[in-house]
């Protein structure tokens, strides 16, 4: 990814918050148990997914076949299992640096039996995505958004849904 981008990500995260506006878009989107979901996040988690979200919807413009309303919940919720207050906002610059200037180093601390603050901030960031689709599957969220949820960091593969496809695109443009 350009470092533009990732100082853009960077910015948003330090400095972004959901107004009213984006608010009632998530309360809008999302039923009851879904908002407990995403509130959980914390406020960086939280305007990233509502970004990935607004991504989604301009990506979808002149496309058909796309289950618009599970990519933008997917959206909203993709990153659930991030725990708030687990993985900071410089724990993230930490990883995203280490992992892109030094990944064996990154491949050691994931490999770590320690318990230090970093080193869970670590294993929590690689495994969000499994992680939020347990919480996904735990509050009985449909199918589909769990597979999204689930796979928005594997590899593409031929098989992928549109929305996958879509979700995956969104979430690395933000």
């Amino acid at each position: 990814m350009a470092a533009i981008q990732r100082v853009k990500q960077f910015w948003y995260a330090i400095m972004s918050q959901l107004g009213p506006a984006e608010i009632e878009f998530v309360q809008k989107i999302l039923s009851p148990q879904e908002q407990t979901l995403f509130f959980a996040m914390d406020r960086p988690t939280q305007t990233h997914c509502y970004r990935v979200a607004q991504t989604c919807l301009e990506l979808i413009a002149n496309q058909k076949n796309i289950n618009q309303e599970l990519l933008i919940k997917s959206a909203l919720l993709h990153d659930i299992g991030k725990p708030a207050n687990c993985i900071t906002t410089l724990d993230k610059v930490f990883i995203v640096l280490l992992n892109a200037l030094a990944p064996w180093i990154f491949k050691k601390i994931l490999r770590s039996s320690r318990r230090g603050h970093f080193i869970q901030a670590c294993k929590h960031h690689v495994n969000h995505a499994a992680q939020g689709a347990a919480l996904a599957e735990k509050a009985h969220l449909p199918g589909p958004m769990v597979a999204l949820i689930k796979n928005h960091h594997h590899p593409p593969r031929p098989e992928d849904p549109p929305e996958l496809v879509l979700l995956r695109q969104a979430d690395e443009l933000n």
